[in-house]
């Protein structure tokens, strides 16, 4: 009460400056409050850590400037909430550049040297008669064809992951599917499958080249899962403004709690003495998602096995 008519300059020097850390500022606004005669806006931030924001209005009265009305807002939490944000902004291209530098690790410093080995490798198989050496070889060439598979699959989602849009042109899914056929009958020559196609019409669609990735992502996933001998299905289904691509086998399956994490990058369902990172799937959700389409697994309604699907944009 002892402070009420007095000076608002100096109430505000007795107990504002002492309060805020940037007094000088705002003490040298208020000091014109006298004779303004337009809104003033302005920040408090307090030595504690709280930030108050301010409108200032004039209070006129025929022509004359009585007083002033002033508000205020707590608006720490907001605040602290964009610091936090721009933070995590810059945490964020702090770790995309780390990403892109990796990426060219991976492909460059790691996958030169793999080549060598395998060029290396081919050369002593082709001079090595010795049974127990040859033997060896065979398993560093199918360890080294391993190692190679899985850097070019990092290198291929990293790259995926770092772009927010494909180039599309008009494409028929039928013969994009039957090029990813063609791609993998070797693996299904090697396990004596046979791959039935029941996709023989024409399925225009707005899409990527890259779309052939996915399907022969999803074949080698067959392929790898079923036993020798077995049959894989493969078909196109008219799904309203999508076109439904499956790929169902006659594997082990797929557990229903295992169903959610198979299309998610080094989460796999447990398949026994298949190995893997679980890096395949992982890409044909990321170009699927890039088709703007879906990705899922449904048990085989054939019986033992599951189905593979994917859905692409009707052109």
């Amino acid at each position: 009460e002892a402070d009420i008519g007095k000076n608002y300059v100096d109430a505000f020097i007795k107990y504002g400056v002492p309060q805020l850390k940037n007094a000088s500022e705002i003490l040298s606004k208020i000091k014109t409050f006298s004779s303004l005669t337009e809104n003033d806006s302005d920040i408090l931030y307090f030595k504690d850590g709280r930030i108050f924001e301010y409108h200032l209005f004039p209070v006129v009265t025929d022509g004359m400037i009585k007083g002033h009305v002033c508000s205020y807002r707590d608006i720490t939490m907001s605040k602290k909430g964009e610091v936090e944000l721009k933070e995590y902004a810059m945490e964020l291209e702090r770790s995309n550049e780390l990403k892109d530098l990796f990426t060219d690790i991976i492909r460059h410093d790691l996958l030169n040297p793999a080549g060598l080995v395998k060029g290396f490798v081919e050369i002593l198989l082709r001079r090595e008669f010795d049974p127990d050496t040859t033997q060896k070889l065979h398993a560093i060439e199918r360890s080294n064809k391993k190692l190679i598979s899985m850097i070019e699959s990092a290198s291929k989602l990293s790259r995926l992951e770092s772009i927010s849009a494909l180039e599309f042109k008009d494409l028929n899914v039928g013969m994009v599917l039957r090029l990813a056929i063609q791609s993998v009958n070797g693996e299904f020559a090697s396990k004596h499958m046979v791959l039935e196609n029941n996709a023989t019409g024409k399925y225009a669609a707005k899409a990527s080249p890259v779309l052939e990735e996915v399907f022969v992502n999803l074949l080698s996933n067959a392929v790898k899962y079923s036993p020798e001998g077995s049959k894989v299905i493969v078909d196109i289904i008219d799904d309203g403004d999508m076109w439904k691509v499956t790929v169902t086998d006659f594997g082990e399956g797929v557990a229903d709690e295992d169903k959610p994490f198979v299309f998610e990058r080094f989460k796999r369902a447990n398949k026994g003495v298949v190995k893997g990172t679980g890096l395949g799937l992982a890409i044909v959700k990321r170009i699927i998602e890039l088709h703007g389409g879906n990705v899922g697994v449904d048990d085989n309604p054939g019986g033992k096995g599951s189905v593979f699907w994917v859905t692409v944009k009707k052109n």
